[in-house]
């Protein structure tokens, strides 16, 4: 049964959208909310005068702004002088800016990682994370996420990268091997894990490259993520790191 749409249905429904920091452009409108639209233009005369009815400025819809480290870095020191909690699990359940901007930073062509985003904004994210709450399901999803992101997962890594993370396994787990098996990983994977370079780098993106037809980085993403993480890490983005690889 399709939905009659009604003036304050259509604006209640805008609210909500911007609310939720949707795209409300009219072109991102015209692919998932049609009906929507359709019905903002018939009861407004126009789907402009239907935003601006809502009370949200027109100009703010026309596209989502095009992210940059420096309003990132920005939004992140503004922040910090609020004195906000700024792990990953706190901005993240936020509705706002920040939030947004956590995720963009994770873009290839920005940051590539939040942790490295802190330390854009002169923040060390061990300081941030000492503030944290470390439970049982928040450790294994920090090791779940290490582990997606192609991140070294051994102990002697974890204890240099992220200290207080290796004190809250020590702590709640009694040693790094019962974490990761709790996590689902294999701890004598870990063990065997490859040490990265820029050449070995550049020798796994070419096998790839062989063995798909094709290098995208979804490709190796899905098929070596630790591969797609020391690329990141190492050259700056998976773009630099394919350009190396002669592959561009």
């Amino acid at each position: 049964m399709n939905k009659r749409w009604t003036k304050q249905l259509i604006i209640r429904e805008l609210k909500r959208l911007h609310k939720s920091g949707a795209d409300l452009s009219y072109s991102a409108l015209s692919r998932r909310k049609q009906p929507l639209l359709s019905a903002a233009a018939y009861h407004y005369g126009s789907y402009r005068k239907a935003v601006e009815r809502a009370g949200i400025e027109y100009s703010h819809v026309l596209r989502r702004p095009r992210w940059t480290k420096q309003m990132i870095i920005t939004l992140i020191k503004q922040a910090r002088r609020r004195g906000d909690d700024l792990h990953w699990s706190a901005v993240t359940r936020r509705n706002d800016e920040l939030a947004r901007a956590a995720f963009a930073s994770l873009q290839p062509r920005l940051f590539g990682k939040w942790v490295r985003a802190l330390h854009g904004a002169g923040l060390d994210a061990n300081d941030v994370s000492m503030y944290r709450t470390w439970d049982r399901n928040m450790i294994l999803f920090e090791l779940r996420e290490r582990r997606s992101d192609g991140d070294n997962l051994n102990s002697a890594d974890v204890q240099r990268e992220e200290p207080a993370l290796h004190a809250a396994i020590i702590r709640q787990f009694q040693s790094h091997d019962r974490a990761l098996r709790a996590a689902g990983i294999n701890p004598a994977d870990v063990r065997q894990r490859r040490t990265w370079d820029r050449s070995s780098v550049v020798r796994g993106l070419k096998t790839v490259a062989r063995r798909e037809g094709a290098l995208t980085d979804t490709i190796v993403r899905r098929s070596d993520a630790a591969l797609h993480g020391a690329s990141i890490r190492l050259f700056g983005s998976f773009s630099r790191a394919r350009i190396a690889a002669g592959l561009d």
